[in-house]
């Protein structure tokens, strides 16, 4: 089940300007079998999540794109709730566990020079400094708004730290949409099987090259 995990719509994302039905009906045209909001800092409501995913008969699902102090972004599935603040990434587990939500390190090289550095090992050793990674469940390898090179990089770390990865375009634009995908063994309908399936390390990133 290929499924875009990472989209912002111009619903929450103050900087997206991405409809969100819109969004659905794209991803459809793409052949992608679902697609999941992860707003910046906000999260949506599951009766609006669930009316969408009726109204289109297509599988919707949420999650938050938390910014935190250590610098960088996390991908948090399980834990609805709206940021006011930024947090710190202890902060951060903590909620996720209390509510075991699952937390993905958003595109990690992101932010840093490594555009310059050919060698993976440099640049994972700058990566490698922000306290986050032992505090994560797994890491986005493949993210449509980076380059390409960052998204090698992001799958050459999560081999070495042990982690699967998942991919989403990042989409704030409608020609975003599905750059990037994750694809989940399972079929999945709604947020209970997502997380079940998360937890169960079913799934794993892709570039997207793979749907019509």
């Amino acid at each position: 089940m290929k499924v875009d995990l990472h989209i912002h719509t111009n619903r929450l994302s103050p900087d997206s300007r991405l409809d969100p039905e819109a969004a659905i009906i794209r991803a459809r045209e793409l052949g992608l079998d679902g697609v999941c909001f992860t707003e910046h800092d906000r999260a949506w409501g599951l009766p609006d999540i669930e009316e969408l995913s009726k109204k289109y008969d297509f599988p919707v699902f949420r999650g938050v794109e938390v910014m935190i102090k250590e610098g960088g972004e996390i991908l948090v599935f399980g834990l609805n709730i709206n940021f006011t603040t930024v947090i710190d990434i202890d902060t951060l587990r903590g909620l996720c566990v209390e509510s075991d939500a699952f937390m993905i390190a958003a595109h990690p090289f992101r932010g840093y020079p490594c555009h310059a550095i050919t060698d993976f090992q440099p640049a994972a050793d700058l990566v490698l400094q922000r306290p986050v990674f032992d505090k994560v469940d797994a890491l986005e390898g493949f993210n449509g708004r980076n380059m390409e090179g960052n998204n090698i990089f992001a799958c050459q770390l999560a081999d070495k730290l042990g982690f699967q990865t998942s991919g989403g375009s990042d989409a704030h634009f409608l020609d975003e949409m599905g750059k990037c995908l994750t694809i989940f063994e399972k079929d999945i309908r709604n947020e209970g099987e997502l997380m079940a399936e998360l937890r169960a390390g079913r799934f794993c990133g892709s570039a997207g090259n793979n749907h019509r």
